[in-house]
């Protein structure tokens, strides 16, 4: 299906469950936060745990599943695979798109859970390859950026969706790569890994929270089980169970895909 008719399909859909999207006003918080980062990297489970946060409001999924504005790997065939052509989505300060960011807001604002919050949180895995263009097009925006193990990343891809390894691998470290330039010329960032949330939620969320200007969580939202892609779960490090199922011959495509910047991350290669 190209671009178009898949465009034209999803806003039917949206505009038969939400034409009340059309009386909503445009949300303006103190920060929009923006959450990026590769697939399987750990990016929904920050935004869950942000969602807890009660000065925070979020939606309950991807902002891209909310609007006719923002276009989709999967409009192009390349669901979960749009770094395999970059050139398609990737948009800067500079860029013309044809995105209508005050209906893209007033969208959104219908399936905030709190609209009126002074923190309004958005998570997109495409907006990676954006986000010099969001901190253009939307007023006081923040980033938090997650990374994640390349192989750990790569074999859940590969696993989940059934794309190829080196489709995996690339996504990986063609996603990353774009993110890592860019948030370079970031005005507001903070980079943290999934390792580190997984390990030491507290401590690590004590970090996003102090970026953002708000009071910690309580502890006990890190004793919660949080749904991650439709399985209920605690905060757990799922690296080592990931890694285990690689074969010498993926973890040699891998590096030869992703390894500068696995290392440009500071993961050791196997």
């Amino acid at each position: 299906m190209n671009g178009f008719l898949a465009k034209l399909k999803r806003w039917t859909k949206l505009k038969t469950k939400s034409v009340g999207y059309l009386m909503m006003k445009e949300p303006l918080p103190q920060k929009w936060v923006f959450i990026v980062g590769c697939y399987n990297s750990g990016t929904t489970l920050l935004h869950n745990l942000l969602g807890e946060h009660p000065e925070i409001g979020s939606m309950p999924n991807e902002g891209q599943f909310y609007s006719t504005q923002l276009p989709r790997g999967a409009d192009y065939n390349l669901p979960r695979l749009w770094a395999l052509q970059p050139e398609l989505f990737y948009l800067d300060e500079n860029a013309f798109s044809p995105i209508d960011t005050t209906k893209l807001r007033r969208e959104w604002a219908f399936f905030y859970n709190h609209p009126n919050r002074k923190i309004l949180i958005e998570k997109t895995i495409l907006n990676a390859a954006r986000t010099r263009w969001l901190q253009k097009n939307f007023k006081n925006a923040y980033f938090i950026s997650l990374f994640r193990n390349g192989y750990a990343v790569s074999e859940g891809i590969h696993r989940k969706e059934k794309h190829t390894m080196e489709q995996a691998a690339t996504q990986w470290a063609v996603s990353n790569k774009i993110l890592l330039d860019d948030v370079a010329l970031l005005n507001h960032h903070l980079q943290i890994k999934y390792e580190e949330l997984v390990e030491n939620p507290a401590s690590t969320m004590k970090k996003v929270t102090s970026f953002l200007g708000v009071k910690e969580l309580d502890d006990s939202v890190f004793r919660k089980s949080f749904q991650i892609h439709k399985v209920d779960a605690e905060i757990t490090d799922m690296n080592q169970d990931s890694i285990s199922r690689l074969d010498e011959h993926q973890v040699k495509i891998i590096n030869e895909i992703a390894g500068d910047v696995m290392l440009r991350l500071n993961y050791r290669l196997l």
